[in-house]
């Protein structure tokens, strides 16, 4: 009989012999429609590890509409929060969902939209009348009383950072990360080949999300273009695209496997997909290719150990 995954609690930690921390970790994946089954588990001591652990591979969904949804997600990103340059929030009341992804062991996290950045981001970052101050304020607040987990930045400027914009940026991830995480929150960005941070704010945001959506050759390119500016694997997520780019990789299942495996295989923070509302609800996945790649390699690990 099949294990039921509602009856597991909010964290899920296998204790077994000679199995690495990759391997636990894994296991926390294993909750959402990935129960191990009931004759493997019978007889293994249960404790707990929390499901915030930052060593946790992360399985990220970019939402951009239509039904909720939450399964084989680690994080999951509703969509763009909108703000202006003076530092002011859109109202956008997100405690519904935040309970129910937080139901289902997945974290929360809000993001900012930067297309139309001379609006926006550039004005507000500047902090000449003390907007970016009013941001960090107004942004802490929402995020406590919504109980949600952090925030994403995706400033975007087609022909990169020149060093003025590089250090505002840098500025507002370095002071956001300091209010933020005392609160357990955490600070991401998206980025590209455009020079986003300097080594100050790359240092103080907690991962980069890399918009590499299409084939292996792009994404072997943005890691190297990361990792010499010093950015460690653990602060790297892979990202890829539902129906992206000329290899139409949301439905390329050996392109969206070996893109996962990778990140696995060199110890990167983990994957980003976007959008997961573009992704099929039934097997032909890429959200289901993602969390059949990461069982398997959890099985093959606990079959060598």
């Amino acid at each position: 009989m099949a294990c039921d995954s509602r009856k597991v609690s909010h964290e899920l930690h296998l204790q077994t012999n000679g199995l690495s921390m990759f391997s636990k970790i894994l296991a926390l994946l294993m909750v959402g429609g990935m129960c191990l089954s009931c004759q493997s588990t019978k007889n293994t001591t249960v404790t707990f590890i929390p499901l915030s652990n930052t060593n946790q591979f992360k399985v990220i969904g970019f939402f951009g509409g239509g039904e909720w949804r939450f399964d084989h997600l680690t994080h999951f990103i509703p969509g763009f929060l909108g703000f202006d340059g003076d530092g002011n929030l859109s109202a956008w009341d997100l405690s519904d969902v935040v309970a129910q992804a937080h139901s289902k062991q997945v974290k929360v996290i809000v993001s900012f939209d930067g297309e139309h950045w001379e609006k926006n981001f550039a004005p507000m970052s500047d902090n000449a009348d003390g907007s970016r101050d009013r941001f960090i304020a107004n942004l802490t607040q929402y995020l406590s009383e919504q109980d949600i987990d952090g925030v994403d930045f995706d400033w975007e400027i087609g022909g990169g950072f020149s060093p003025h914009y590089q250090k505002q940026y840098s500025d507002l991830v370095i002071a956001t990360a300091a209010s933020l995480r005392p609160l357990g929150k955490t600070v991401s960005i998206d980025v590209y080949f455009r020079d986003e941070l300097n080594p100050q704010g790359l240092a103080a945001v907690d991962w980069i999300q890399l918009m590499a959506y299409q084939g292996l050759d792009e994404m072997h390119a943005m890691i190297d273009y990361w990792r010499s500016k010093g950015v460690p694997p653990e602060k790297i997520v892979i990202g890829m695209a539902v129906g992206w780019g000329d290899a139409n990789e949301g439905f390329d299942h050996d392109l969206v496997k070996s893109k996962t495996e990778y990140a696995i295989k060199k110890n990167y923070a983990g994957v980003m997909l976007f959008r997961t509302d573009l992704d099929t609800t039934s097997r032909d996945s890429m959200l289901r290719v993602v969390s059949d790649v990461i069982k398997h390699t959890y099985a093959q690990e606990v079959a060598n150990n």
